[in-house]
């Protein structure tokens, strides 16, 4: 067996993941200091109920209440998201909206 050769990283290639391991940890300790918030702590727990709301809407066949939820929990996901928290992706409705939703 021959042993393959072996490739070294060059400094540029180090710092640059240094940089981006830098930005992960920077980005972890803000979203743990938005959880240690009571306004951050509402937040999270008004989108867990928006996503319990999901799932309990979908178990009912209830097609126009998933839509209104899924639009009233993009704008606070997309915040959180920005604020560096990890959030899980919901099962957002599929398909065209009810007629009754439109406006």
């Amino acid at each position: 067996m021959a042993k393959e050769k072996r490739i070294r990283r060059t400094a540029e290639q180090i710092i640059a993941d240094l940089q981006a391991e830098i930005a992960r940890v920077q980005s972890r300790a803000q979203a743990k200091q938005l959880k240690q918030s009571s306004a951050g702590k509402a937040a999270v727990t008004a989108l867990r109920a928006i996503d319990k709301g999901l799932d309990s809407a979908a178990e009912e066949n209830n097609s126009l209440l998933r839509h209104a939820l899924a639009d009233a929990r993009k704008p606070l996901a997309a915040y959180l998201e920005s604020q560096g928290m990890d959030l899980p992706k919901p099962r957002m409705p599929r398909g065209r909206r009810p007629a009754a939703a439109m406006a």
